[in-house]
């Protein structure tokens, strides 16, 4: 806008320069950098349009848009408006979002002709006052994240997966496909915070559908349903709070006892004690095996109980074995959810009167958990026992009558290990000998196998004429017992020694007599020498 001009020109030329600054949020298009930004003119022929007074340069580097153009103008179109013309500038918002400002400067002069003739008379330049405008760039595209919070999370990870699906009004929804392991040690300020989705549209509908996955060992979800979450009118980057409620299982062991089912006595039995953990590991465990004291004996392999362990357990460094308790005991460090310590005690089935009994094996882990009805477990196992007899045999050897009797005594005494006896009579018939030896008689029928007997004998009456020629009693050891047995027991005779004096003849008088006669004679010979000798030993000294 200018003051009216008093010229006495009639017609005038207004030459304009322009320069519009962009802001980084506007891209300019490039059909503005090839027909201009000239709204009434396309200069797609740039030399055209140079010859016409319109021309434009674009430097990217600057966002700077400047050029000109002219216009003629008569008198007569009013001295309110000297110039008006537009230039449009056409382009796209970037993704700079936010507010932007597009700044216009403008100068010129104003020409006036000499006459018909043409060239400049007068001219006149002007500074157009500066504009700005202001636009806003808002994305069409914003960010939907999740912020998970734990509950009664305290270690471990949670697994989750699902989708989101966003709606537009008026478009087909949209989906993305969600799976995220979340660990404990990742938390930031109590929370795992996660991208959803970077490319809703804005102005939409999301739906959060999770379903619960893996947890650690020991958690577990306090509910399996899945979570389902909407978000309405999404217009900027929004966070939905979703809470993940897990807890801890509790802790629970158990035992489980089992045992050869049947065994005879003396055989080898084995016990063994299996200790399970599940929900979550657990540590320091106390358990003690409790062996049946007469079904069980221990041997060198009770003290050495095997350990075998599953599932990332640790077997005690030592099962020990106490022989006053009869038990076998230990602490296991450690069974986690899932694993599992096996031992096995090994001994012999035990001795006893009776021909079969059933024993109980004890295992007890002394733990507090959840259910304590299945910490202690016990197996029974049954033991077999049998009866077996001990018989004698006299056999005589040397020499021996041809008929008559010979009686032998004695006893048997028996551990099992308790004690049992018996006593026995036996006749031996030297007329009824079978291979050299009388026929065997059972001196005891109710020995209980595994026993360890004493039999001892003496010898009692002999034949008329003859004599034992030995009457101390013999002992015979019988270990361990385990079927019939006989023992074989030696006699030896010999003849009774009786001197008898004939009658001497003529006299009426025996032999006897003649013998104390003739001691007594030989006595006194004896005396008479001896008095005899010192007298001549005398006289020679």
């Amino acid at each position: 806008m200018v003051e009216q001009i008093n010229d006495a020109s009639s017609f005038y030329t207004i030459n304009v320069n322009f320069s519009v600054q962009l802001p980084a949020g506007f891209a300019i298009s490039q059909e503005t950098l090839t027909k201009g930004p000239f709204k009434t003119r396309d200069c797609t022929n740039q030399l055209a349009c140079t010859l016409a007074g319109f021309q434009s340069t674009y430097d990217a580097t600057t966002r700077t848009l400047t050029g000109s153009l002219s216009s003629y103008h008569s008198k007569d179109d009013g001295a309110a408006q000297l110039f008006n013309d537009t230039v449009l500038i056409k382009g796209t918002a970037t993704n700079h979002i936010g507010s932007h400002t597009v700044t216009t400067t403008a100068d010129g002069v104003i020409e006036f002709p000499i006459g018909k003739l043409g060239g400049v008379a007068t001219s006149k330049p002007f500074t157009a006052v500066a504009s700005q405008a202001t636009f806003t760039i808002i994305s069409r595209k914003t960010v939907l994240k999740a912020s998970f919070q734990p509950v009664g999370l305290t270690e471990g990870q949670v697994v989750v997966r699902g989708d989101v699906v966003c709606t537009f009004p008026g478009s087909q929804p949209s989906r993305k496909t969600l799976m995220f392991t979340l660990k404990h040690n990742e938390l930031t300020g109590g929370k795992w915070d996660r991208e959803l989705n970077n490319m809703v549209d804005v102005g939409s509908n999301c739906t959060i559908t999770l379903n619960k996955g893996m947890v650690s060992a020991g958690w577990r979800w306090k509910t399996l349903d899945r979570i389902t979450q909407t978000e309405q009118n999404i217009t900027s980057s929004r966070t939905a709070t979703i809470r993940l409620e897990v807890e801890k299982i509790p802790v629970e062991v158990s035992t489980e006892t089992t045992a050869t089912p049947t065994v005879a006595a003396g055989q080898q039995v084995r016990v063994i004690s299996t200790i399970k953990a599940s929900g979550y590991q657990a540590r320091n465990i106390p358990v003690t095996i409790q062996l049946p004291r007469d079904g069980f004996v221990n041997t060198p392999a009770t003290v050495n109980s095997a350990c075998q362990a599953t599932g990332g357990a640790r077997c005690p460094g030592q099962w020990v074995y106490n022989a006053n308790s009869h038990t076998v005991t230990a602490t296991i460090p450690v069974i986690p959810a899932g694993g599992s310590i096996k031992v096995t005690v090994t001994g012999k089935a035990g001795f006893f009167a009776a021909n079969r009994r059933s024993f109980i094996a004890t295992t007890s882990a002394a733990f507090t958990d959840a259910n304590q009805n299945n910490n202690r477990s016990q197996a029974s196992f049954n033991v077999t026992n049998k009866r077996v007899t001990v018989s004698l045999i006299v056999k005589p050897e040397g020499e021996r009558p041809a008929s008559g009797v010979v009686t032998v005594t004695g006893s048997i005494n028996c551990v099992t290990p308790f004690q049992h006896n018996n006593t026995f009579t036996y006749t031996l018939n030297y007329a009824r000998l079978v291979n050299g030896a009388g026929a065997p008689q059972v001196i005891h029928k109710i020995v209980w196998a595994g026993s360890n007997c004493t039999v001892t004998v003496r010898n009692t009456t002999a034949p008329n004429g003859w004599e034992f020629t030995s009457q101390t009693p013999f002992a015979y050891q019988l270990q361990q017992v385990m079927m019939d047995a006989t023992v074989q027991h030696t006699v030896r005779l010999q003849r009774k020694f009786m001197a008898v004096a004939p009658p001497l003849p003529l006299t009426g008088g025996v032999a006897t007599d003649w013998l104390y006669l003739t001691g007594a004679g030989v006595l006194a010979v004896g005396v008479t020498a001896g008095l005899v000798a010192r007298r001549r030993l005398q006289a020679r000294v």
